[in-house]
Formats: C-alpha cells, structure tokens, sequence
C-alpha cells in the first residue's frame, strides 16, 4: 500500500497540512522517504499537541537525518530553520544526544527554550554552565539531558585551557552516544572563523570545528549545517571544514528572501561620531501622536552604543523617555540585564534597541519596523542577517543603511586623492557595492546569495530606493528629513577626553594589582597561570586612568578591556567594586605641598577643578579639600591629618598610609559583597 493512503491517526490540523504538501514534492520522495515524513508528522503532532506541522524544509531535513546523511540547508530568516533542527531529535531514541554549535549566548538560550518547548531536554554549556560536581556528573553519564547546545570554544583548547566539555568530547565512550551533529548560523565558519584580509581570525575555534568536534564522533553520526546566507564559497568553507563527503550530503537551498523588507541607503554626515545621523528617530519637536517605530540600531562600538543611547532619549519627550526609552543591547552586559531588556523590548515597553553584532542572529521579536545599520556592514551576509531581524510577522519593514562617504567614492577609479582608511580596508567589497549600487537592492541580494529560485525577487510593496523614482524616506518614517546646511565632511568636533588626575592613578593601580596578587594567590586554578591572566599590568593603568563615571556597572569593565563573558563572570564585579569604593582624597590630602606641581595634570587629564561629582578638589598648590567636598564630609571643617612619612612608589612621592588606608577599605567592601553572596 502506497504511504500516502495509510490510515493517519494525526489531530485535524497535521492531517490536512500532510494531504496539503505540494504533489510535486512528494512524487521527489522514494516510499522509504514517504514513511520518513509521515512519522516526523507524527511525532511533531504529538510534541506540539496538535498545533504544528511540518513543512518542505523540516521534512528534507528529518529525512536526511533519519537515512545518516549531511546536510546543509541555506533557507532566509524566519523560515523554520530551528524547527528543522528541533525534529529530527524529536524522531531519535530517548537515549540519544544531540549537540548544536551556535556562536552566540542569545542563540544558545533561544535554542534551550525551544527545544524545552517540544519535550526535549536541553543545557547550554558556556560560561554560565553550573560548575557543580553533580551537574557534570550528569552531563558525563548522559543521565539528564538529551540536547547539548555549545559555543565552538567549549570544544577544544581555549586560552590556554581545555573546557570539560571538551575532554567528554574526547571519550570514546562518551561520544558514542551523539546521534546527531547540528551547525547552527554555520556562515560563521567561514566569516568569522577565518582571517579577512589582514585581519586575523576573530574566532578562530570555528574554522577547526571538524578537528574539535567531528572526529571524535561516530562515523555514522551525521552532520546538518544551518544558515540564512551561504553563497558557494561559504558552503564551500562549511562543507570542507565539517568533512562533508559532497556525496553523501543533501542541499536544501531555499530562497534567501524576505518579500516584507524594503531596502534603502543614504550618505551618512560626517562618521558615526556624529550623532545627529540618527535624530529622525526622536525628531523634535515630535509630531503629534507620533510613536518611534519598533527599532533595532546596528553599530559596531559599544561604547558609542551608550552615547547613541543617551543621545536619543535626550531628544525624547519625557513621557517616552520615562516609559518607553532607547536601550543599548551588547554582549558587554551581563546576562540578568540582557534577559531583562530582551523582555522589555518585546513587551513594548523599551522602543528601540542600541545593538552590536549580537542581536544579528537568533534575536526573535516579531513586530520590529525599522533597522538601521549606522555605517556599512563588514560583509553582505551580516548586512542580510541584520536586516533579517526586522518584519518577521509578515508585515513591512525598512532595512536601511547610513552609509560612510567612503562607500560611495570606494568604486570612483579615477579618484586618486582617495585612501582608504582602516574600516574601508575590512570591508568587503560586495558589502560596499551594495551600498552605493544604484540598482535593484534585491536583485543584488539575490545574486550575492546565488538565489535562483523563483521567489528570489518578490516583494509585497515597496522593493527598495533604487526600484521606484517617487521613494520617499519620510514615507516610512515621519520624523526624517535631509539636513542641508550639514556639512556631510566635518564631523562635530568633540571636546578633549578627560582622565583621571596623575596624583590619583597610582594609589588604584596599586590597589588593583595587591586584588590581583591576593587572588591568583587565593585561586588554586588561576594560580598556576601568569597573574596577567586575571589583568595585565597595561589594563591596570587602563582602568586606574579612567574617570570614576565611566564604569558604573560590571559590563563597562568587560566592555572597556574586550573581555571575555567568562572573565566577566570571574573577575568585573570585584573590579568595579574596587573602583567604586576608591576614594583617592586621603591619597591627594597626603602629598606635600612641595610636590611637583605638574603631577596635578598632563596632557592627558583636565585640571583637578574641573572634575565632577564626590571627586571635585581644588587646585591650589597644598591640594587641601575644598568647600564643597569638606561640607559633603562633615557639617564642620576638620583640621588637616599630620601627614605620615613619604614614601616612593614608581618614581613618585606617594603617602604609605594613603595606599593602605585605601587598600585596607576596599578589601573589606569585597570581603563583605563575598560574604552577603555566600
């Protein structure tokens, strides 16, 4: 008996969707194949107690697994990949395990709660993984989850050490029972896995995922690579680096585009610096009951993702500064503030968000109506991902693009006072042809993707600003206008960065080195690395030259020195805390008034007068406190402390009881924050 005409014991809804597949697809299946797509029916029916149904791409993708096949699958955003993934664990053994590989903690935490949705236990093994010896115990005897999703670090060496879960990957015993090998945004093999151009490898543990993960493997456990934009070089990369056998590994290529987006591009004034770029997303005077639309921000720089941040709730009324304000959104932050925004941002409560490169992918918030991306993307393909993040209800959505002046003049051959600067070098050059083409945005997109399909160049309305003569920004977002009197050549210029004053660095460098020396003697695994491996001697005087407001909370210091999530976990909070409670007066109260004056400021610092907040001392020579510090202190002058004997620290006369009087405080204020934790 043909498959198709067996009796069906599926809910309503999977019953009419399973006699609703495309005739011509089915006649593709061989009977085998037909009975494939009937259990993965069957167990998503049951799964998702009657509310989904496979479709083409699910069904390709749980054939392919079932028959121990590769596969690689490049379908646009929004178009089932993850349940692609989730179905062919739903149609495996109860004792079977399943590893996916995503490069980002936000896609790693999707993946858990969808995959928890349909039953399937999961973990995500990264920096904020339990370090319990129960909880690897579990993890070593398979005994509680059936779904391991992982960054690529975790499965080989990693700054000098080798994670846990990379040494069960090198058990035979243990890796006999993974069933089955998921690649989750597999592009990242190839854009972020290998060197661009001079560059070297941002995350190299990408390009040797095979060496890491796939030898250790059975033979028989087959692998599927998923993505959103893999043109045949990248495919090319994925499929050698994975050790595809190209005859034994299914293709599924389905279009890479989204018919809802509307695309367009415009000459940025100036360089990102320049804040005003964005002001048409809080225009003042605010038309009236005009709302900001959904947004995402891209940019690549966290720290002007806080200015921008600023910037634009300046420009906000305070009934939506209040209420419904802009958010920075970066891996920097911790992940209690990240969940925390996630969820504001698709309640409606947070209208725009300020983001890097993280929310690229995996990010799923169905009504968001406009992406910018403040400068040209690296490479089309994180340009197509961006812009992926928008529309994903169906409904219209403008990706658009403020370029650099450079973009447009980059292709001008006959240009020779042109030189490219830094950024332009590590731009690809299909990235910078998209942005000054003058035509079909589409149509580029769909030749970049070798997107042949026939759904390659539709669009529901609008298709982009080279497509129709009347297209009008101020269509799609009321509070744009062209700003003619700017001068697009003279970025604002912005005023000196100030530091923290000479006098006041080296007591805190000395007092984060003496944390520093306590912990790694302290810490029985740091112990045996160099103390750089907990802060460098450089990234002290980083953070002691710094200004008491730049770090307010643990992501500024993460953020600050380019940290890794892990390090954040470790060591952010006892830095801040260190800086928080650093109070540098007894320190300034201590020197003599003989000191050289020009320790008070250099070329790097702004006067001692001019700093804000608890910090403001004046300038005479003897450094004693001013009125407003000594009445903040105490609602009557005290007389100056004898000062204590001098000693020379790195060359400069600095008060021993000051430095221990500063040490001996923050070591109580740490002591204390460890005590409440525990």
């Amino acid at each position: 008996m043909d498959p198709l005409e067996a009796p069906l014991p599926l809910s309503q809804f999977a019953f009419n969707s399973f006699r609703s597949l495309s005739p011509t697809f089915m006649a593709t299946l061989t009977p085998a194949e037909r009975l494939i797509a009937m259990e993965a029916f069957l167990c998503l029916d049951i799964a998702s107690k009657g509310k989904m149904a496979p479709r083409e791409l699910q069904i390709r993708s749980a054939i392919a697994a079932r028959q121990g096949k590769d596969l690689i699958v490049r379908s646009g955003t929004g178009t089932g990949k993850t349940l692609a993934m989730i179905l062919p664990v739903l149609m495996l053994p109860k004792d079977s395990v399943v590893i996916t590989v995503a490069p980002l903690r936000l896609i790693q935490d999707n993946h858990v709660s969808e995959f928890t949705k349909y039953g399937i236990t999961s973990i995500a093994i990264n920096s904020y993984t339990p370090t319990t010896p129960e909880f690897w115990q579990s993890i070593k005897k398979h005994s509680k989850y059936q779904h391991y999703t992982v960054s690529p670090e975790q499965c080989g060496p990693y700054k000098g050490h080798i994670p846990k879960f990379a040494t069960l990957v090198h058990d035979p015993a243990w890796a006999k029972k993974i069933h089955l090998l998921q690649i989750d945004e597999a592009h990242f093999i190839s854009s972020t896995g290998q060197g661009q151009g001079e560059e070297s490898a941002f995350r190299p543990a990408f390009s040797d995922l095979g060496e890491r993960l796939r030898v250790h493997l059975p033979s028989t456990t087959p692998c599927a690579a998923f993505s959103a934009t893999m043109p045949s070089k990248t495919m090319a990369v994925v499929m050698k680096t994975l050790r595809m056998d190209p005859e034994n590994t299914v293709k599924v290529l389905l279009s890479t585009n989204r018919p809802n987006l509307v695309y367009s591009t415009i000459c940025m004034n100036g360089t990102t610096k320049n804040l005003s770029n964005l002001d048409f997303l809080a225009p003042q005077p605010l038309p009236t009951d005009y709302l900001p639309p959904r947004c995402v921000v891209f940019i690549d720089d966290k720290k002007r993702a806080a200015e921008v941040e600023e910037h634009l709730n300046s420009r906000l009324p305070p009934h939506l500064a209040s209420k419904r304000p802009f958010r920075k959104y970066h891996s920097g932050m911790s992940k209690q503030y990240l969940e925390q925004i996630a969820a504001q941002f698709k309640s409606g409560d947070i209208i725009g968000l300020i983001a890097t490169e993280c929310v690229s992918n995996g990010f799923d918030v169905a009504d968001i109506r406009l992406i910018v991306l403040l400068g040209v993307a690296k490479s089309v393909d994180e340009s197509d991902q961006r812009g992926g993040r928008g529309g994903r209800d169906g409904l219209e959505c403008l990706v658009l693009t403020i370029a650099e002046r450079w973009a447009f003049e980059h292709l001008a051959a006959n240009n020779p006072d042109h030189k490219p600067g830094s950024k332009e070098e590590r731009t690809a050059e299909s990235s910078i042809e998209y942005a000054s083409t003058k035509l079909c945005k589409r149509k580029f997109l769909a030749d970049y993707n070798e997107d042949t399909t026939a759904e390659a160049l539709l669009c529901d309305g609008t298709c982009c600003d080279n497509d129709d003569p009347s297209f009008d920004l101020s269509d799609f977002l009321p509070g744009f206008c062209v700003d003619e009197d700017s001068d697009s050549d003279a970025p604002p210029k912005k005023p000196r960065r100030k530091y923290r004053p000479l006098v006041a660095r080296e007591p805190l460098d000395d007092v984060i080195r003496s944390w520093r020396d306590a912990t790694h003697v302290a810490d029985s695994v740091l112990k045996s690395y160099p103390k750089s491996y907990i802060v460098s001697d450089k990234s002290i005087g980083l953070l002691a030259r710094e200004r008491p407001q730049t770090f307010r909370i643990p992501g500024d210091i993460t953020t600050f020195l380019n940290e890794s999530s892990e390090w954040h976990s470790r060591h952010a909070l006892d830095i801040l805390t260190l800086i928080q409670t650093y109070d540098y007066k007894p320190a300034l109260d201590a020197l003599d008034s003989s000191d050289d004056p020009s320790s008070s400021s250099d070329s790097e610092t702004d006067s001692i007068s001019s700093q804000s907040g608890q910090h403001q001392l004046d300038s005479s020579p003897d450094c004693s406190p001013s009125p407003s510090v000594t009445s903040s202190r105490s609602n009557s002058p005290e007389p100056a402390p004898s000062p204590p004997p001098l000693v020379t620290t790195v060359g400069r006369p600095v008060r021993k009881a000051a430095r221990e009087h500063a040490i001996a405080g923050i070591a109580d204020q740490v002591s204390k924050r460890q005590r409440i934790a525990e």
